[in-house]
C-alpha cells in the first residue's frame, strides 16, 4: 500500500501553504469567525521575512456627538412654546432655556444662562463641538445688529449656530463659510 500524498500545507510539500491556520484564531474570540488567513502570492517558504510599505496613518473619525444647547422664546404668554421644545427636543438639545419675554427687553436671563453653558462646555472640551440651537432667528434676536453682536460673541467662543427652520435654517460655524460677520468688519 503506498502512502497518500503530502498535503500542500504539510511543510517540505514544496510550495506554500494556501492558507493558514493557527490556534491563536481559536483562541481569540474577534478573530474565532475567521479561521483562515489568505497567503500573500509572493510568500514562498524558506524566505526571509521583510517588511512591506509603510501603512498611511488614516485619522479616526470623530465619534463623539456634538453638545446642543436649546434656547425658545416667545414674547408673550398667550404665544405658545410648545412648537419650539418640541422642534429642540427633535435636534436632541442637551438642555433647553426657555422664556416668555418681550423682545424690548434688552437683558433676556434665559438666554444669558444659555450662552453662559455653552460657553463652559466649550471650555471643558475645546475639541467637541457645541451648537447653540434656536428654532428661529426671530426667537434669538430683534434685528441685524443685535444678531450680529451675538454671532460675533458665539464666534469668539468657537461655538455653532443652529436655526431649526425659517429662510436661513442650518448650521453656521464661526470659522467656515457661513460665518456671520458684518461687512463692516
Amino acid at each position: 500500500m503506498t502512502p497518500p500524498p503530502a498535503a500542500p500545507a504539510e511543510p517540505g510539500a514544496g510550495r506554500p501553504p494556501r492558507k493558514y491556520h493557527t490556534p491563536r484564531f481559536v483562541l481569540v474570540p474577534a478573530l474565532r469567525e475567521e479561521l483562515e488567513i489568505p497567503v500573500p502570492a509572493d510568500r514562498q517558504p524558506g524566505r526571509a521575512w521583510k517588511q512591506g510599505p509603510a501603512l498611511a496613518v488614516v485619522p479616526a473619525p470623530r465619534t463623539e456627538r456634538p453638545v446642543r444647547i436649546g434656547y425658545a422664546r416667545t414674547s408673550t404668554a398667550r404665544q405658545e412654546l410648545a412648537s419650539q421644545l418640541e422642534g429642540l427636543h427633535r435636534a436632541e438639545c442637551h438642555k433647553v432655556f426657555k422664556e416668555q419675554i418681550s423682545t424690548r427687553v434688552k437683558v433676556r436671563p434665559e438666554l444669558e444662562k444659555a450662552l453662559a453653558l455653552a460657553r463652559q462646555f466649550k471650555e471643558a472640551a475645546p475639541e467637541t463641538p457645541v451648537i447653540f440651537t434656536v428654532h428661529e432667528l426671530k426667537r434669538l434676536a430683534r434685528n441685524a445688529a443685535e444678531l450680529m453682536t451675538l454671532s460675533a460673541e458665539l464666534q469668539a467662543g468657537g461655538i455653532q449656530l443652529e436655526l431649526l427652520t425659517g429662510p436661513l435654517t442650518g448650521i453656521y460655524d464661526p470659522n467656515g463659510m457661513g460665518a456671520m460677520s458684518s461687512p463692516l468688519m
